[in-house]
């Protein structure tokens, strides 16, 4: 009898080899929690006819290479896809997700930099002990107009005598 597992498709990068995700349940024996864990096969896709996120049966054969001893015997069920209406091209909706998630991530690199730095924020104990008062808020005073006492008269008779200003 051969082994037979259930998987989804996470991988095609490769010629004529897909990575196939099986996920299998296992009971915490501490926690008395069931848990979902998974292990990656690599399997054979001899017609490559097996996309990002089809469900594939794969079979265990003699061993084809160093990490390939399976071959897909059965696609499941096939990815849900969809049409570009701009560029023609057929998606599926697994890539879709794959590539948006990834982009989001690069556009906010600072934001998950600033999340780590808070969340490795430890408080220093002399501060926590310290004893904090708490002052009372006092509104700042306005700014006072300037003062126009300034004589210009003299300036302006210097400027005339020295040519600068010519009326």
């Amino acid at each position: 009898m051969r082994h037979n597992f259930i998987g989804m498709v996470i991988s095609t990068a490769m010629d004529k080899t897909v990575r196939v995700r099986v996920p299998k349940r296992v009971m915490n024996r501490h926690v008395q929690k069931e848990l979902l864990v998974h292990k990656n096969y690599m399997a054979h896709d001899e017609f490559e006819k097996c996309k990002l996120g089809d469900i594939v049966r794969i079979e265990h054969c003699r061993k084809l290479s160093r990490h390939k001893s399976f071959a897909v015997a059965e696609i499941v069920k096939a990815a849900r896809s969809w049409t570009d209406p701009e560029t023609g091209e057929t998606v599926s909706r697994f890539a879709v997700r794959s590539i948006s998630v990834s982009s989001a991530s690069k556009k906010d690199f600072l934001q998950d930099m600033y999340l780590k730095e808070i969340r490795g924020y430890k408080p220093d104990s002399k501060a926590a002990k310290a004893d904090v008062t708490t002052k009372e808020f006092s509104a700042p005073k306005s700014p006072e107009a300037p003062k126009n006492d300034i004589n210009l008269e003299a300036d302006i008779k210097t400027y005339e005598q020295k040519g600068v200003l010519s009326q």
